[in-house]
């Protein structure tokens, strides 16, 4: 496994000019081995934190008196290199937990990013893996609830691919242009289906179908005029108002039906198949 590591470490870097590039320090942008050796380094910060007062370790009897001598509990969730520390109790316990996880990570030669490293309440939000975390009111109640749904950079990254596919050349037919767009949308909207995200998906749909008609009034636009609505919609949608191109139809991403995710705590069982 070492001599796998040290092979991908000492590959070099393939640029786009088509040269061999040697790799002194780090792993490339986007590299699978980047995650692995994240979890392997980081699997420190996990222990700290699993074997601290009122952390994954102790009990709820021990949580609950923690909270009772206004003492915080924490919660550590990771994913690879970004993580998110949760802590029941004050922006000093927060700040306390931010110096503490520093002089951790300094052993492994590592440390927090000033720029990423945000102490925030729940209220306020935050973003992580792409979502919005944040807890607001209820509308028609009195009670607050943690909502998770897609985030504004998530959202302005999808729609710039999007706007990048939509400007290819309308000399291809449109089934070209809806194969390149549905791997991106299908994708995009399973990632964030299972949260609150019907109004996002929503407006994707009005972006993707005004990119995709304009599109099309360009490809059959006469003297540098664009085509007019009805002729768009009478060869491309049936008279209706969503474009295909005979048995190939544009993903609707107003049409995913969110879900929610199933809180399980800490009882989540193994992926992996028993050594047994």
């Amino acid at each position: 496994m070492l001599l796998l590591v040290k092979a991908f470490l000492k590959a070099g870097i393939l640029g786009e000019d088509r040269l061999l590039r040697e790799t002194n320090t780090g792993t490339p942008q986007g590299s699978i081995l980047s995650p692995l050796l994240s979890n392997v380094a980081l699997t420190v910060l996990d222990d700290h934190i699993d074997k601290a007062p009122g952390g994954h370790v102790s009990s709820q009897v021990e949580r609950a008196k923690r909270r009772r001598r206004r003492l915080a509990n924490v919660r550590l969730t990771r994913y690879a290199d970004d993580w998110c520390l949760l802590v029941h109790g004050t922006r000093e316990d927060a700040q306390r937990w931010r110096d503490e996880i520093a002089a951790v990570l300094s052993t492994m030669g590592l440390h927090l990013s000033p720029e990423k490293t945000l102490i925030t309440h729940i209220d306020e939000g935050l973003d992580f893996l792409g979502w919005r975390i944040q807890r607001h009111y209820r509308r028609g109640s009195g009670k607050r609830f943690v909502y998770t749904y897609p985030a504004k950079k998530a959202l302005l990254g999808v729609t710039a691919n999007v706007k990048t596919v939509c400007r290819m050349s309308t000399n291809r037919p449109l089934a070209a242009l809806i194969h390149q767009l549905n791997p991106v949308l299908r994708g995009w909207c399973a990632h964030f289906r299972p949260g609150v995200s019907s109004a996002t998906f929503a407006y994707l749909r009005k972006v993707v179908w005004r990119l995709v008609m304009h599109w099309l009034r360009r490809k059959h636009s006469s003297s540098g005029h664009p085509a007019a609505w009805k002729d768009i919609r009478r060869l491309y949608c049936d008279g209706g108002w969503w474009p295909h191109d005979g048995e190939v139809k544009l993903y609707n991403p107003a049409a995913v039906r969110t879900t929610r995710y199933r809180y399980r705590g800490t009882k989540i069982a193994s992926p992996w198949p028993s050594a047994a």
